[in-house]
C-alpha cells in the first residue's frame, strides 16, 4: 500500500510538469501541442493548421491538404519524459480530408520502493491517444468544419499489479478563409473526454473513478503580411476550468527554409524548418522547436518530419 501511494506521488509530480495550464486536471499530455512547427509558433495554430500535424489544432483544415503525408514527431524532454507521435494525413478531393494518428506520452524506469524504503523493480507509466480526424468543406475554399474522435488509454505497469484506465473524447472545429491572406479558426477540445479506471484488482475495496479532461476553446487568427515572407498567428484559449491563455507566433519563410518564434502564454519558443522537394513527387519537411522552461523543469527539444507524396 505504501509503495503504491509513493509511486502515485511521483507520477502526480512528473505529469504536473507537463501541464502548461489547467494544472491538476487530467489530460495534460494533450495540452502541450503537436509537431515542431506549431510548438515553435507558441501553439498558435487554430487558423494555420493546413499541414500534417494540423488535425490536432483544427481538423477543419484537413480539406486544404495538398498531398498524402506520413508524419512523425519525437521530443527530447527533461525528467526522462517521452512524448512522441506517428500518423497519416490525406486529402479526400474535392471536398474533404482525413487523418489517423497515435500520440504517446510516458515515463519509463521509475524506481519503485517498498514500505521499508528498499528499492524494488522499475515501474513504467504510459498514456495514449489514438485519433481519427475528418474535415469537409461547407463552402469550397472558404468555410470548412472538422471533427476529431479519440480513444484514450493509460497504463501503469508494475510486477505486482497493473493499473489502467480508458475513455473516449472528441473535438469540433471550424475554419474560415476570410481572404486569401486572412483566416479565422475555432476549436472546442476534449468534449466528454476522460479516463475511467477500476482499482478492484489493486485494493480489496477498489473503486471505479473517472478523471474528466477540462473542455477548452480556442479562437485563432492567421495573417499573411504584405511582406510575403512574414506570417502572423494568434490564438486565445479559455477553458471550463476557468483559465485563459494567449498564444502568439511569427513565421519567416523563403523557399525551402523557415524560421519561427512564439510566445506560449508563460514561456517563449523558437525553431525552424527545411523543405526538400524531390522532382515534385516526394516532399520532405524537417522541423525543429526549442521550448524554454515552464516551471524550472528544463528545456525541451522537438523534432518532426513530414513525408508528402
Amino acid at each position: 500500500m505504501v509503495r503504491f501511494y509513493f509511486m502515485m506521488l511521483i507520477l502526480a509530480f512528473t505529469f504536473q510538469l507537463h501541464a502548461e495550464g489547467n494544472g491538476g486536471y487530467s489530460g495534460a499530455f494533450l495540452r502541450i501541442g503537436l509537431g515542431a512547427r506549431g510548438i515553435a509558433m507558441g501553439n498558435a495554430q487554430v487558423a494555420a493548421a493546413d499541414h500534417g500535424f494540423g488535425f490536432f489544432y483544427n481538423p477543419a483544415a484537413l480539406p486544404y491538404l495538398e498531398k498524402f503525408s506520413a508524419n512523425f514527431s519525437y521530443s527530447f524532454l527533461s525528467l526522462d519524459r517521452r512524448f512522441n507521435f506517428v500518423g497519416l494525413s490525406s486529402p479526400l478531393k474535392p471536398q474533404g480530408g482525413l487523418s489517423l494518428g497515435w500520440v504517446y506520452s510516458g515515463v519509463k524506469d521509475i524506481q519503485g520502493y517498498d514500505s521499508r524504503g528498499f528499492a524494488t523493480d522499475n515501474i513504467s507509466h504510459g498514456i495514449h491517444a489514438i485519433y481519427f480526424s475528418f474535415g469537409i468543406f461547407i463552402l469550397p475554399d472558404r468555410l470548412s468544419a472538422g471533427i476529431n474522435a479519440k480513444y484514450l488509454r493509460e497504463d501503469l505497469s508494475d510486477p505486482d499489479f497493473d493499473y489502467n484506465g480508458s475513455g473516449f473524447g472528441g473535438d469540433l472545429a471550424l475554419l474560415a478563409k476570410v481572404t486569401k491572406d486572412f483566416s479565422v479558426g475555432y476549436l472546442v477540445k476534449d468534449l466528454n473526454a476522460g479516463l475511467k479506471s477500476n482499482t478492484n484488482n489493486i485494493f480489496e475495496r477498489g473503486i471505479e473513478k473517472e478523471n474528466k479532461f477540462p473542455v477548452t476553446h480556442r479562437l485563432g487568427f492567421f495573417y499573411n503580411a504584405p511582406i510575403p515572407w512574414i506570417h502572423l498567428a494568434y490564438d486565445f484559449e479559455w477553458s471550463h476550468a476557468g483559465e485563459e491563455k494567449n498564444h502568439l507566433g511569427l513565421e519567416f519563410t523563403v523557399p525551402g527554409v523557415a524560421a519561427r518564434i512564439g510566445y506560449d502564454d508563460n514561456h517563449f519558443t523558437l525553431g525552424g524548418g527545411l523543405e526538400i522537394d524531390r522532382f515534385n513527387r516526394v516532399k520532405a519537411i524537417l522541423d525543429y522547436a526549442f521550448v524554454t522552461s515552464v516551471i524550472d523543469e528544463g528545456v525541451s527539444h522537438v523534432f518532426s518530419w513530414q513525408l508528402a507524396f
